[in-house]
């Protein structure tokens, strides 16, 4: 007998058995379905039942954000009528006349009888499904069929419903899915396939505030949001300064970005992070024309006079803003060298704060790399500049910083998160031997991993969602990993997050992070173990519809032609935008094939070519997005790869 749809959600790990048990309470009291109870008594985000739901039925759904700001052709809704629309609940999206293919989101998209008279009506072979909300696609008949412009925020203040549908948004899917039981080995006659809808799910910021004003000191004392809403519009500022820098353009903002992973990658905490991001921004800022770099002002000793005199510019200009200490730091000791041969006061080795360390050599590589106005006068090609940090560990640069920054432009790490389309493990351990070996263990499972060594950061993840599985150690102490672990649980999107406690704790406190919401402990001595869990959790959460999230990297870390090369043998769906300093352009693929390209006013093949042939600066994945547009493409990512070659 097929499992409920209760039991499956407590199996995939997004819910609880207690809230199971209290939705079904609630269920006996009002008579609605149990996915509506589970969603009105915040135990589960829509858009995770959705997924969820969406995952089962082997097609994915479409957001009322996305189904807004569709732009459906009039010659479509004409093809099918709006009473047959409006009694079946669904809307067509996008038509191949070529293929005859037609795209449609649907509130029952396992309803073959249904997918079949569609398709005899609208003159096409084959019907591909999404999954929708029955009020959000209501929304989007009124919308499209009726021209009601406010139909989508009439649905955001509860004004607008479907009139047989006002209890039942998600009734009919989950209903569907009782019913029938899980079709995952048995696929329908009628083919069911989509051209994605992002699955990231993030909490608004407005949910996140509210959980913070109720969280425990250890979470709602950091301001994570604010911080990131801070650097968000330091960049959108600092950018404009930035316009007509030439070569330097943007350059501020590729700091921050390059920087912040190092920071990362060496498992500074949140809030450091968060400040060496910031110092990147605003580095250059009362500088002058010359970009002075640790690289440029070891070669010419005017430009090192001038760093002595300028180096507190920034300081200076935002001193009534109280920038943090280690954003102070980072900003004061940027030109020091690793061997005290720096200025303005030749600190040296550990003794230069670790953010200003790590500007001096990312600020280098990308001075070498970008500026031909740089101390050696002439551009370096990426080996080069790795070359000169190479040579220079020790001397100007921290060798730790130097391996981590190599590591990261060597491109492999961004190939991982590409493949995991953004998924990743999150990992604090305060010991640094015991968090590197299992941070080698975890990617020899094929994981990617950010660790850290505190709490604070985790804590940062809770609010911004990251992580889709948590491994933390036991040496933290017990009321600080069950007040973290409380506080996550108390977040719905965070209700199923994998969390495994790494160490050997005492049995009673074992038991009681187990019954605060651990998912299991593991001895920290058995690396091999730890990271066998922490796999076997991960891909379970993947094959459940856990969500993906948007890869952004840059042409220095992954050419494009290799970031589609990664898709294309991953077999991926979704969108990615490929920008430059002039144009933006994006190349839809479908499970490893290229489906739709678009470039200024070119589409298709003339697109792709074009976008492969320029000078991509940066580039953003974003797993399952969405295409509204007709698909004019059908080609294999190797075959364009190929053909371009020849």
């Amino acid at each position: 007998m097929s499992k409920k749809l209760g039991e499956r959600l407590v199996e995939a790990g997004l819910i609880s058995a207690a809230a199971v048990d209290q939705a079904l309470e609630q269920q006996r009291l009002t008579g609605h379905r149990l996915g509506d109870c589970l969603v009105e008594m915040g135990f589960l985000p829509e858009a995770t039942l959705l997924r969820f739901l969406a995952s089962e039925f082997k097609t994915r759904y479409v957001s009322a954000e996305k189904l807004a700001r569709a732009q459906i052709p009039t010659e479509l809704l004409d093809r099918v009528p709006v009473r047959m629309a409006e009694a079946s609940l669904f809307l067509p999206l996008a038509v191949d006349n070529e293929r005859r293919i037609l795209s449609i989101v649907a509130a029952e998209p396992q309803n073959e009888d249904l997918l079949r008279e569609i398709a005899l009506v609208a003159e096409v072979d084959e019907v591909f499904a999404y999954v929708g909300l029955r009020s959000v696609i209501y929304a989007g008949i009124q919308k499209h069929y009726y021209g009601d412009t406010t139909a989508f925020q009439q649905l955001a203040t509860g004004a607008l419903r479907a009139p047989v549908a006002a209890r039942t948004d998600l009734a009919s899917i989950a209903q569907a899915y009782e019913a029938s039981g899980s079709n995952r080995t048995a696929p329908p006659p009628v083919r069911l396939r989509l051209r994605g809808e992002s699955s990231q799910a993030r909490l608004p910021h407005t949910v996140v505030r509210g959980k913070r004003e109720s969280a425990s000191a250890l979470v709602s004392s950091r301001g994570a949001v604010g911080e990131n809403d801070y650097l968000e519009t330091l960049r959108i500022l600092v950018d404009q300064l930035e316009k007509d820098r030439g070569d330097l353009r943007g350059h501020s903002a590729q700091l921050a970005r390059q920087c912040s992973l190092v920071a990362l990658r060496m498992a500074l905490p949140a809030r450091e992070v968060a400040c060496v991001a910031l110092a990147a921004f605003v580095h250059d800022i009362g500088k002058g024309a010359i970009h002075l770099t640790l690289a440029g002002t070891s070669r010419n000793p005017e430009w090192k006079a001038q760093a002595k005199q300028l180096v507190r510019s920034p300081l200076q200009l935002f001193e009534s803003v109280h920038l943090p200490a280690q954003a102070n730091a980072a900003l004061a000791q940027m030109y020091e060298a690793f061997d005290g041969s720096g200025t303005p006061q030749g600190v040296r080795g550990e003794d230069i704060a670790v953010g200003a360390r790590i500007l001096a050599a990312v600020d280098s590589y990308l001075d070498l790399t970008r500026n031909s106005a740089n101390g050696h006068g002439r551009r370096f090609t990426r080996d080069q500049a790795l070359n000169h940090l190479a040579e220079q560990a020790g001397v100007l640069y921290d060798p730790r910083v130097v391996q981590t920054l190599e590591q990261l432009l060597s491109g492999e790490l961004l190939r991982r998160r590409l493949d995991a389309e953004g998924r990743m493990v999150l990992l604090a351990e305060p010991d640094t031997p015991t968090r590197d070996v299992l941070v080698q263990a975890l990617e020899q499972r094929g994981l990617v991993v950010q660790a850290c060594s505190s709490l604070e950061t985790v804590a940062d993840a809770a609010l911004a969602g990251d992580g889709d599985v948590w491994v933390l150690s036991a040496a933290f102490g017990a009321s600080d990993l069950l007040e973290l672990v409380t506080q996550v649980r108390a977040q719905p999107a965070l209700a199923g997050l994998p969390v495994v406690i790494t160490g050997d704790p005492e049995a009673a406190l074992q038991e009681r992070l187990l019954q605060g919401g651990a998912t299991v402990v593991v001895p920290a001595e058995s690396a091999s173990e730890v990271a066998f869990r922490v796999a076997e959790l991960f891909q379970d959460r993947v094959s459940h519809g856990g969500p993906a999230h948007a890869v952004w990297g840059t042409f220095e870390e992954l050419g494009t032609r290799e970031v589609l090369r990664v898709l294309g043998d991953g077999r991926k769906s979704g969108c990615l935008t490929l920008r430059d300093e002039q144009s933006e352009g994006v190349v839809h693929l479908e499970r490893g094939r290229v489906t739709y390209a678009a470039l200024a006013e070119r589409r298709g093949e003339d697109a792709l070519g074009a976008l492969l042939k320029s000078c991509i600066a940066e580039f953003n994945y974003e797993p399952d997005a969405l295409l509204l547009e007709v698909p004019q493409l059908d080609t294999d990512v190797e075959l364009v790869l190929r053909a371009l070659g020849a």
